[in-house]
């Protein structure tokens, strides 16, 4: 029976995906020396940490490190206005609502920052919904991801055990994390990754709307 559902928040619940491109064609990969990059482009090359997704894109690794600390501040400028606008995957509201009434624990789990999830958790009035948000501290460190370990540490600490959690995302790192820690994986499509990539990766579940994933949690008791 799965009690704890940990939702990877931009892309997956957050509907910011048309936000992030915007931003990073407008800041970042300009900076990188790369023309204007589509939407198919960016979900084949997505990867994590951002660094393999430019590599991915013909962007020289040695030259991203050297650029990193500029990009970061740069990017996020761009974005936070476009995220303010911003809304829900259609559904989300409904299926977070349900799973609180049936006692099911939900929390966040993002490479984006604490204070960038709970303005738009506020925003939204979403932020009842989530026991936790594991997520960076600064836009800093946002260009690397300590998911896995974060995760790691919340389950055993809150004596979770992994046959009980379902891990929700919107790209192949989340996959990744919930195979290395033995939980249930459910992909998403329709965020930053393709969906051809998303089941090459062999998730135990792969669906297109964020309801799929309350039927999953459903059929697990």
């Amino acid at each position: 029976m799965i009690k704890l559902v940990v939702w990877d928040w931009n892309g997956t619940l957050f509907d910011d995906t048309h936000a992030v491109l915007r931003a990073a064609n407008s800041s970042e990969i300009p900076m990188l020396g790369l023309p204007h990059v589509t939407l198919e482009q960016m979900r084949s090359a997505h990867d994590v940490p951002i660094i393999k997704t430019y590599q991915n894109l013909g962007v020289d690794p040695d030259f991203f490190r050297a650029k990193s600390a500029e990009i970061s501040p740069v990017f996020h400028k761009a974005y936070e206005p476009l995220a303010a606008k911003a809304r829900t995957r259609r559904g989300s509201r409904a299926t977070l609502q349900k799973l609180n009434d049936q006692n099911t624990k939900c929390i966040i789990l993002s490479n984006h920052t604490m204070e960038g999830i709970y303005f738009q958790l506020s925003r939204l009035r979403l932020v009842r919904y989530f026991a936790d948000v594991l997520a960076n501290d600064s836009t800093n460190t946002s260009h690397h991801t300590g998911k896995q370990h974060r995760l790691e540490t919340y389950l055993e600490e809150n004596n979770h055990r992994p046959e009980e959690v379902i891990i929700v995302g919107d790209t192949t790192e989340e996959i990744r994390i919930g195979r290395a820690l033995g939980l249930h994986t459910s992909a998403i499509s329709g965020g930053i990754c393709s969906r051809d990539r998303l089941a090459a990766a062999k998730p135990d579940h792969l669906v297109s709307s964020v309801e799929k994933v309350l039927s999953i949690v459903k059929e697990s008791a």
